[in-house]
C-alpha cells in the first residue's frame, strides 16, 4: 500500500538526521509568511479599489480615485509575485533537502522577486502619504 501512495504522491522518506526536521519547518514557515504577505497585499488592493479606510473620515476625499486602480493593480501584482517567490523558495528548498545538500544559501531569484515586492510597498506608502 505504501508503494502505491509513494508513486501517486511522490512521497520520499528523508532520514531525520541533524537539523532536517527543523530545516523543513523553516521552509514551511517561510511559505506561510509569503502567503500572509500576499493576503495582506490583496486586502490592501481591495481597499484601494473600493476606496475604504479603517477610520472613515467625513467629507474628506484623499484623491484615491486617481490612484486607486493603478495602485491596486500594483498591490495585486505584488501579492502574486510574493506567492510565486514563496513557492519557488519552498520547492527549491525541498529539492535540496531531498538531495541532502545545503539549501541555506542566498537564492538570487527569490531575493530579486522580493525586492520588487518591497519596492511596490514603498511606492504605495509614498503615494498614499503624498495624497494626505
Amino acid at each position: 500500500m505504501a508503494s502505491i501512495v509513494d508513486r501517486i504522491f511522490g512521497v520520499k522518506c528523508v532520514a531525520n538526521t541533524g537539523s532536517t526536521a527543523r530545516d523543513f519547518c523553516m521552509l514551511e514557515r517561510n511559505i506561510l509568511s509569503h502567503v500572509k504577505l500576499a493576503l495582506l497585499l490583496s486586502v490592501l488592493s481591495a481597499s484601494l479599489l473600493l476606496q475604504t479606510r479603517l477610520v472613515p473620515s467625513e467629507g474628506e476625499d484623499i484623491g484615491a480615485s486617481h490612484y486607486g486602480v493603478p495602485l491596486a493593480s500594483l498591490q495585486f501584482a505584488g501579492a502574486l509575485l510574493s506567492i510565486a517567490a514563496g513557492i519557488w523558495e519552498y520547492l527549491s528548498g525541498c529539492k535540496d533537502l531531498l538531495r541532502m545538500s545545503a539549501f541555506l544559501r542566498s537564492p538570487k531569484p527569490h531575493l530579486a522577486i522580493m525586492t520588487v515586492v518591497i519596492a511596490v510597498v514603498f511606492v504605495t506608502c509614498i503615494i498614499l502619504l503624498d495624497l494626505e
